[in-house]
């Protein structure tokens, strides 16, 4: 009941403001939710018994976003965060700060690597929902046709595993995901791609189809991989910011491959 509540709370607000807003004012809502994002990311760092630096990580990420919205000075930022954490560390000499949760020693070099994965991971790839905003006239439309195929492909990969799920598809990384939830998920990714087509966006049959099965397979794989961050970290949900949800990288785990994905297809070969 918690899970429903929060959906019929929060999916409104989502949508109204990618419906009335601006691209601007999805970039905040973006910024806040890769603020909270890597904040969730560097926690389970932590928790896990690893070692980055949290804020730093967390500021040069808004950053990053920050220019990839505007379109200027991304390599600016992206060779300055490398440098300014590499720094960080030199001033820390021989022993960097013991993590919280400490399970076992830590080489320094894992504080720069684990803070930079964190910012490719969840501000770059994150990112790429306001790319694909900011694309031209029909931008809005665009990130409703990817969350829609994500959402559908979620929801029939749920039930379709609760209700039909035998065979485990990666039971070392997710145990309670199934083949056949899988299918299902690819299934509702393909029909959510062509609802979308006939209801709102003018693109082929062909491409609106093509869409979904990338949308729908790289989504699968995104959820897989956040699993591994967190099986591998001993953590079951990133955050709880979301009632009955977990945190936000529960949430968009799908979109952080399905998002970049779409935009080169679309980029790429629908505007070719």
């Amino acid at each position: 009941m918690t899970r429903v509540i929060s959906s019929i709370v929060s999916l409104p607000i989502l949508l109204a403001i990618i419906y009335f807003g601006t691209p601007f004012h999805f970039f905040l809502l973006l910024e806040f939710a890769i603020f909270i994002g890597l904040y969730e990311f560097y926690r389970m760092i932590e928790k896990g018994g690893l070692g980055c630096y949290k804020w730093a990580g967390i500021i040069l990420g808004i950053l990053l976003s920050l220019a990839i919205f505007k379109g200027t000075h991304i390599n600016l930022v992206i060779a300055s965060s490398v440098i300014i954490l590499f720094i960080i560390r030199i001033f820390e000499g021989n022993n960097p700060p013991t993590p919280t949760f400490n399970k076992g020693g830590q080489e320094g070099f894992s504080y720069v690597s684990n803070t930079i994965f964190g910012i490719v991971y969840v501000s770059f790839l994150m990112s790429y929902l306001g790319v694909i905003r900011n694309s031209g006239d029909n931008g809005r439309e665009l990130i409703f046709f990817v969350l829609l195929i994500t959402w559908m492909g979620d929801t029939t990969a749920y039930y379709g595993g609760k209700g039909f799920g035998k065979h485990k598809l990666a039971p070392a990384i997710s145990p309670n995901k199934t083949v056949e939830g899988a299918i299902a998920g690819l299934m509702g990714s393909i029909v959510g791609a062509i609802i979308a087509k006939l209801w709102f966006l003018d693109i082929s049959i062909l491409n609106a189809i093509a869409a979904g099965i990338l949308i729908g397979v790289f989504g699968q794989f995104g959820d897989l991989s956040e699993s591994i961050i967190k099986r591998n970290l001993q953590v079951k949900d990133s955050g709880g910011i979301i009632p009955g949800h977990g945190g936000i990288l529960d949430r968009v785990d799908s979109l952080l491959f399905s998002a970049p994905v779409f935009y080169y297809y679309y980029a790429y070969i629908i505007m070719h």
